[in-house]
Formats: structure tokens, C-alpha cells, sequence
């Protein structure tokens, strides 16, 4: 592929295929962290993680495997922030899981992708997405509660600073990353849930402990947003892929 090839598909990733509500919406997203940076300089990296990870969730939302990209700058910095607030169970998960997980899921992803019968209207590369069978909802209804409880157990023997906030979020943000790189479009109703917990997670840190981080509060609002819209935007990405052969 020379030169010219490269450029003109990073262009078709990155800016082909948006509509201009998403166009708008992204923009909205990304004015509001640079508002907040404004207000609070000194939270230079939690700003750079949430504009990252924004990019990072809308592209998800967008089935744009270029969001790994984003993804990992975006869950290094978190990882660091949330060890510094005492979030033992969100810097494991960070660090642990999210950072090695941006490579396997680019993996999965750069085998499932497509240009042929996409919901976008530019022919721009679309992840082909799936959805969960009823045995499989049954099996992750009975394997989520259990690794919480479980793992809850464990953030109270670290003396994490809220373990069931903490765990809760920590399991099924694992099991949503999981739907994520398998491209079940379910992994959107696990994120809905995820955010609304992490907001609740961050804004005790304010009220119980009188700090918290606004560039990432703030971003994790933008999330709860984004996944509603994702899973809108994934149920139709799959009805379009349903007539695609995929493994």
C-alpha cells in the first residue's frame, strides 16, 4: 500500500461515513472537556484521557475499529487517576484489562470488518455486529452477579475506597468488554448500566471524601449519552449484517 492508499483510507476512517448529528454530537462532547480544562488547567491528563475517550466511544458507537486507537491512550491515563483517587478495582481494571484488551479487540475487530452493505452512506468500514442468543443472555445473567459479589470481596480486603461501587462496576464493565470485542451489540445495555454506576462511583468520591475528578465525571455523563445512542445505532448496524456471513 503506498503512500497515497494510507492517507486516503485514515481519511475514510477517521472522517467518512459521520452524519452531521453524530458530527455535531462529537463536536459537543469534545467543546465541553476543553470548557472544563479551561475552568480546571491543573487536570491536564484527566482532560486528555476523557477527549480520548470520547473519541474512543463514539467511534465504538460508529463500529469504527479506529477507536482502539483512542482507547488505549484514553484507559492508560485512567488507570494512573483512578490509583491516585484510591479506585483500586477501576486502576486494575484499567490497567489490567482495558490496555492489554485495545489490542485484542483490534485483532477480532480487523477480521470482521466490512464496506459492503454498510449503514453509512459513504461505504466508510463497519464493524459487522451480532446479537446475543437467549442461552447466551441466560449464561451472562448467571456468571455477572456471581464474579461481583466475588470480586467486591476482594476490593473490601484491599480497602478500596468504595468496593461495591468499585466492583460492580469493575465485572460487568469486564463482561460489556467482552460483547464488545465478540461485536454482540448487547455489550451497549452493560455500558448503559457501567456509566450510570461510574457517575455514581465518582460523584461519592466527592461528596464522602470531598474530591473527585470533573474532566472524567463529565466524561462518563457524555458515556451514559453515547451508549444510548450506540446500542440504537448497533441495532440497526446488525439488522444491515445479518445477511453477511461473519465468524
Amino acid at each position: 500500500m503506498n503512500n497515497y492508499s494510507l492517507l486516503q483510507k485514515l481519511k475514510q476512517e477517521f472522517f467518512g461515513g459521520w452524519t452531521k448529528f453524530e458530527a455535531t454530537w462529537l463536536l459537543l462532547f469534545l467543546t465541553i472537556q476543553i470548557v472544563i480544562f479551561i475552568i480546571e488547567p491543573d487536570s491536564w491528563l484527566a482532560t486528555i484521557a476523557a477527549i480520548t475517550g470520547i473519541l474512543c466511544v463514539v467511534f465504538v458507537g460508529k463500529g469504527k475499529i479506529s477507536n482502539y486507537f483512542f482507547g488505549f491512550i484514553s484507559v492508560s491515563l485512567y488507570a494512573y487517576i483512578s490509583y491516585t483517587f484510591k479506585l483500586y478495582g477501576e486502576m486494575m481494571l484499567n490497567l489490567l484489562v482495558y490496555v492489554p484488551v485495545q489490542f485484542i479487540g483490534f485483532y477480532f475487530w480487523s477480521k470482521n470488518m466490512t464496506s459492503e452493505n454498510t449503514l453509512n452512506q459513504s461505504g466508510a468500514q463497519e464493524v459487522i455486529a451480532k446479537a446475543l442468543t437467549l442461552k447466551q443472555w441466560i449464561l451472562l445473567l448467571i456468571i455477572t452477579p456471581i464474579g461481583t459479589l466475588a470480586y467486591i470481596e476482594y476490593l473490601v480486603y484491599l480497602g478500596s475506597s468504595a468496593a461495591w461501587l468499585d466492583g460492580a462496576t469493575v465485572v460487568i464493565s469486564i463482561v460489556a468488554q467482552v460483547l464488545m470485542i465478540l461485536r454482540y451489540r448487547e455489550q451497549w445495555a452493560l455500558w448503559i448500566l457501567v456509566n450510570i454506576m461510574t457517575i455514581s462511583l465518582w460523584a461519592y468520591m466527592y461528596f464522602h471524601h470531598g474530591e473527585t475528578s470533573t474532566p472524567l465525571l463529565v466524561m462518563y455523563i457524555m458515556y451514559l449519552c453515547n451508549s444510548v445512542y450506540g446500542y440504537y445505532n448497533w441495532i440497526k448496524l446488525e439488522k444491515r449484517h445479518n445477511n453477511i456471513a461473519y465468524t
